[in-house]
């Protein structure tokens, strides 16, 4: 015999427009059931309830950490809709649920008070929410599940209307309800492991769409920015002007702020990335000036360039900026009379950032997974550099070593950096010989390479680079070590008269 009145199982932490959907249900003639804070604001709105405990009969125990959990509720929802079943639920005085309707208690707002201990975390966790919601979502055949606040007038509308949704609107909602679940258990899964940075045998990450794109790398890619992290720089981003960004906008805006986070509490600091590497940085005891070196290092490159600051953004800095084509231009903050000069370009992006975040995965992908590793965070400290050959170095060359090495890791493989009083003079990125990049390094310093400090993300196979160096007048040359020729490169440096600084730890970047 058919089942004569449908029933909707209501029981939501976000309640948006949650009564005004369950009014158009009961106004259809469907029967609504209910848990505790949730019946109760639809009953403030005029609304009939049945209560769970009711409809199952046994009371919610153990301070509400059991409410939903039972037969009466999973079977309602699990039965398919075929005679055996049907059977089975009247046996036991009970008929169909036919739609769940479902959040979860906000873990992830909760993951946002630094104080919060493990105990309030774990009382976030909701059990009963994800089980349901992840029971209606298997029969989607029969049953529709709905998990976002977006979905609830519209879904009620519907079913009010047609009384059915169609099999191909309940299949996209079972999927949106299983990301629902599978984004909530990665945030538990991720606040767990937030300790402990070691590889474990599964990895979730969860991610929520913050932004769509217009297209991906390309205009044929599709593409959105994903956001698995409530901390997140680009969540707590604020753009004040200018066009949308893109994926390529938002890849090197990523690279500048991972650069400025070395940085910010430097000097006034300046760089500036294009294609995901530096083309110029620079400090200087004033922003303006910082900027000034930058470009100066190498002003073709940075055409249309992303730039970062780690303060914020000045009067004198914004007249800099103004006549110079740039995409972006990132900081902490901008001053009114900065963002008053910079308003007419109106195609300029200018993004405030925080610069504190720490990361504690490096993903990339690979044909069907992902490679993780720890990013790479650890700086080696120039003052344990070791020298193997006879010249010291001076105290300002040693201001560029400390500057250059904390740059040199963020320079695609094989990378060489040229640093000269306090800024970048040549860079040398992403060739497959390392001498090749000393060349291109070399090339774009000019005489800017006297005196200058040339440093290696990596260790020199063979001497050539460093000759090539002593010809342009580098003074200090700063690599890793660990080559089996390591000797000769030692051999090479002492004889011209080089500073040769071995840092003992590689920064490879691909």
């Amino acid at each position: 015999m058919p089942q004569l009145r449908k029933r909707a199982l209501i029981s939501v932490y976000d309640k948006q427009n949650i009564a005004d959907a369950a009014r158009i249900l009961c106004e259809s003639g469907w029967e609504i059931l209910s848990t505790g804070g949730t019946a109760a604001h639809l009953r403030e709105h005029g609304i009939p309830v049945t209560d769970v405990a009711e409809a199952t009969g046994f009371p919610q125990i153990l301070d509400g950490r059991v409410k939903t959990l039972h037969p009466m509720i999973f079977g309602p929802i699990l039965a398919r809709d075929d005679a055996d079943h049907r059977r089975q639920l009247e046996a036991r005085n009970s008929c169909f649920i036919d739609l769940v309707v479902v959040n979860f208690y906000p873990f992830e707002t909760a993951l946002r008070d630094p104080d919060a201990t493990e105990t309030e975390m774990v009382e976030k966790i909701d059990v009963g929410g994800p089980s349901m919601v992840r029971a209606a979502a298997k029969n989607h055949a029969r049953v529709a599940v709905v998990v976002d606040a977006d979905d609830y007038l519209p879904v009620c509308r519907r079913l009010a209307e047609d009384g059915d949704l169609g099999p191909a609107l309940r299949k996209r909602l079972a999927h949106k309800a299983f990301s629902a679940t599978a984004h909530y258990d990665a945030l538990i899964a991720a606040y767990f492991s937030s300790r402990d940075a070691s590889p474990h045998s599964t990895l979730a990450i969860g991610g929520r769409k913050h932004l769509d794109l217009r297209y991906g790398e390309n205009p044929h890619q599709a593409a959105a920015l994903y956001l698995y992290s409530h901390q997140s720089p680009l969540k707590h981003m604020r753009q004040l002007q200018g066009k949308d960004l893109s994926f390529n906008n938002i890849l090197d805006t990523s690279m500048v702020w991972e650069v400025l986070s070395r940085f910010q509490h430097a000097d006034p600091f300046c760089v500036i990335v294009k294609h995901q590497n530096p083309c110029g940085a620079a400090k200087r005891n004033r922003l303006d000036l910082s900027f000034a070196a930058a470009l100066e290092g190498d002003p073709v490159s940075a055409f249309g360039g992303i730039v970062g600051f780690n303060k914020a953004v000045d009067a004198a800095t914004a007249e800099r900026l103004k006549p110079v084509f740039l995409e972006v231009v990132v900081a902490p903050a901008f001053s009114d009379e900065a963002q008053r000069i910079l308003k007419s370009k109106k195609s300029l992006r200018l993004l405030e950032m925080p610069l504190d975040y720490r990361e504690i995965h490096d993903i990339r992908s690979v044909p069907g997974g992902f490679l993780w590793q720890q990013p790479d965070h650890d700086i080696a400290d120039a003052a344990g550099f070791i020298n193997h050959a006879d010249r010291p170095a001076e105290p300002w060359e040693m201001r560029d070593v400390e500057m250059g090495w904390r740059l040199i890791k963020f320079v695609k493989s094989n990378g060489i950096l040229v640093v000269r009083d306090g800024a970048i003079v040549g860079v040398g990125a992403g060739q497959m010989s390392r001498v090749d990049s000393v060349r291109l390094a070399l090339a774009k310093c000019g005489d800017r390479s006297k005196g200058a400090v040339l440093l290696s993300d990596a260790f020199f196979p063979f001497a050539d680079s460093i000759e090539l160096a002593a010809k342009k007048g580098i003074s200090v040359v700063v690599e890793p070590g660990g080559s089996i020729r390591d000797e000769e490169v030692i051999a090479a440096a002492r004889h011209l008269n080089m500073t040769l600084l071995f840092t003992g730890m590689r920064h490879f970047r691909h």
